[in-house]
C-alpha cells in the first residue's frame, strides 16, 4: 500500500510540474494562405504532441473533430522556444513553431505540406467563436 501511494504521489506532482511548465491551451484557427478558413479550435501542448480539437460551423450547426499531431521532431535553442515537425492520425506533416516564452500570449503556428496554417486565433476566429461558441473557453 505504501509504494503505490509513494507511486501517486510522485506521478501526481510530476504532472503538476508539468503542467506549470505548459499553458493549458492555445485558442487557434485555420487558414489557407493566410485567409480565415471557418475552423477554429484549442490546442494542447504535451511533451510528444499537440491535441487538437477543432470546430467548424455547417448550416448553424457547430461540428467538432478532434487531431492528435504527434510530434516527430523537436528543436528547442532557446529556452520555451521550439521548431517542430509533427503528423496527425491522418497522415498530414506540419512544421513550424511554438513559442511558450510569454506564458499569457503563447503562440504557435505549424503549416501543413498542403499549405494549411493551425495558427493563433484573429479576428475572423475570434468572431466565428463570440457567435457559435460564446461560452467555451477555447484558451490564450
Amino acid at each position: 500500500m505504501k509504494k503505490l501511494t509513494i507511486c501517486l504521489v510522485v506521478c501526481a506532482m510530476s504532472s503538476l510540474g508539468f503542467a506549470a511548465v505548459l499553458p493549458e491551451s492555445i485558442a487557434i484557427e485555420f487558414q489557407e494562405r493566410g485567409k480565415f478558413t471557418g475552423i477554429i479550435g484549442k490546442a494542447y501542448i504535451t511533451e510528444k504532441a499537440i491535441e487538437v480539437v477543432t470546430f467548424a460551423e455547417q448550416k448553424g450547426t457547430v461540428i467538432p473533430y478532434a487531431f492528435i499531431y504527434t510530434i516527430l521532431e523537436k528543436e528547442s535553442k532557446t529556452d520555451r522556444f521550439y521548431k517542430v515537425k509533427c503528423s496527425n492520425q491522418l497522415g498530414v506533416v506540419s512544421m513550424g513553431t511554438i513559442d511558450l516564452r510569454d506564458r499569457s500570449h503563447p503562440r504557435i503556428t505549424l503549416t501543413s505540406d498542403k499549405g494549411i496554417t493551425i495558427t493563433n486565433i484573429a479576428d475572423d476566429g475570434g468572431k466565428m467563436k463570440s457567435e457559435f461558441l460564446p461560452k467555451v473557453d477555447l484558451g490564450k
